[in-house]
């Protein structure tokens, strides 16, 4: 999944370094917040680094779900990078869902994460 990431994040790299674009203010809040959750959901065991995978991916599925209708009728090149993109991200989804248990405790940790990742989207369509 880290392979796939660092792709990703060449791919938007490279449009934003050929568009002269900045990135988004939020960056820093993306990179800390993934630091914090990835260091909690490490010390609650596999099975909530999986839970936290299936709820971050879900999430932004969903986004890059509006982005693509979008970019559709917008932005051609951006829309392929986005679709190439989709592919890895349903693969981690489906990793997470299947490998996370499905038990009460870590229902609450789902919510959690998908709480946040909604807001870390949103906040970063204001910045």
């Amino acid at each position: 999944m880290l392979s796939h990431e660092n792709q990703h994040f060449e791919i938007f790299d490279s449009l934003l370094k050929k568009r002269a674009t900045r990135s988004c203010y939020a960056l820093w809040f993306w990179v800390s917040s993934g630091c914090i959750l990835g260091f909690f959901t490490a010390i609650l065991g596999r099975n909530a680094i999986w839970v936290c995978t299936n709820a971050i991916e879900s999430t932004v599925l969903h986004h890059l779900e509006w982005q693509l209708k979008f970019l559709k009728e917008h932005d051609e090149e951006t829309y392929n990078a986005v679709l190439s993109i989709r592919a890895d991200e349903e693969r981690h989804q489906s990793i997470g869902e299947s490998l996370g248990k499905n038990s009460l405790i870590y229902k609450p940790i789902f919510g959690l994460v998908k709480s946040s990742t909604k807001i870390a989207i949103w906040l970063s369509t204001k910045l």
